[in-house]
């Protein structure tokens, strides 16, 4: 728990100090695999915060929430979040001056359904380890140990920056970059499948969809004044819930996103009926990548997003 108390101490002298006027970070939720968003303006409540592998949410998102409110923010990122806070300063969507960021190096988290299936929901957990086996969590009566194999979250099997890429401070040792597995290895599958073969995959997928917006509302890369999905016209509020609407929802959305997706992964955790919509966002991922020969968005401030600039070496074949 030296990262937790790390963040604690330099969250009270934050507030205390009035470098900052909040921290968003994690607290304890409901039940022990879960945690919540927590959003601390008092030196009291900074012992709220937590540390440990089942903090998987990216917190980015609201600092949109701030932006306008006097005084700076403190937000806790870890690597793949850090890529969102890049993705907002590239969009002009927050000052980099109003921002202190807390960065984590994070050796990844930790399935949460595991932990509910097996630990008791009120239990709390008290201490956490980590090696490059396994994950310890221990609570009042046990210690319980989920193998890195087993339990380590998808996502993290392809993390490219365990480190934040930026940062006011890193909490914890940094973590060198690593030579992740490919994190193209189920688009290259499904890009090998027949046409109808790929159709039907997706009809399958689509035609569970809500279209609840969770995966928009929550995308650092949707920041846009007014959505399409909300406009009056062409009427998509409240517009039929089927598959061919569905369809459309996600390939405009995803187009949207090309270039600008940071593969956080945040679109699938909140989706309630895990369509998997990364898989999605991968598929343009590796066209982009490809095609312009650049890192994954929100790697580097200087990297400007592949669709959003260019240069009088770009091919012109179109014209």
């Amino acid at each position: 728990m030296k990262i937790q108390e790390k963040l604690r101490e330099i969250a009270r002298k934050l507030l205390a100090g009035g470098e900052a006027g909040v921290v968003i970070g994690y607290a304890a939720g409901s039940e022990v695999s879960r945690v919540v968003p927590a959003f601390i303006s008092r030196e009291e409540d900074v012992d709220r915060l937590v540390w440990n592998p089942l903090c998987i949410n990216n917190l980015v998102k609201y600092l949109l929430d701030y932006r306008h409110e006097p005084g700076k923010v403190a937000v806790v990122v870890k690597g793949c979040d850090s890529r969102a806070i890049v993705r907002l300063l590239q969009d002009n969507q927050i000052s980099r001056e109003q921002v202190i960021i807390l960065g984590i190096s994070c050796p990844g988290l930790i399935n949460p359904d595991l932990v509910a299936a097996r630990l008791d929901p009120e239990a709390q957990i008290k201490a956490v380890t980590t090696s490059e086996q396994d994950f310890s969590l221990q609570t009042e009566r046990e210690i319980f140990t989920f193998t890195r194999d087993e339990a380590l979250l998808e996502k993290c099997r392809y993390c490219e920056h365990h480190t934040p890429v930026i940062s006011d401070f890193i909490i914890g040792e940094e973590i060198p970059p690593t030579t992740p597995l490919d994190p193209f290895t189920a688009v290259k599958a499904l890009e090998e499948l027949p046409v109808e073969a790929r159709s039907a995959y997706w009809d399958k997928q689509f035609s569970r969809c809500l279209r609840c917006y969770a995966c928009r509302n929550v995308c650092p890369a949707c920041t846009c004044r007014e959505c399409i999905f909300d406009q009056a016209e062409p009427c998509w509020v409240t517009k039929a819930n089927n598959l061919s609407e569905n369809m459309a929802f996600h390939l405009i959305r995803a187009f949207h996103v090309a270039g600008r997706c940071v593969d956080c992964g945040e679109c699938d955790r909140v989706c309630p009926v895990n369509i998997p919509l990364s898989l999605l966002n991968r598929k343009i991922l590796k066209d982009v990548k490809e095609l312009f020969n650049v890192p994954t968005p929100g790697t580097s401030l200087e990297e400007l997003p592949a669709l959003g600039i260019f240069t009088n070496s770009d091919p012109d074949e179109f014209m």
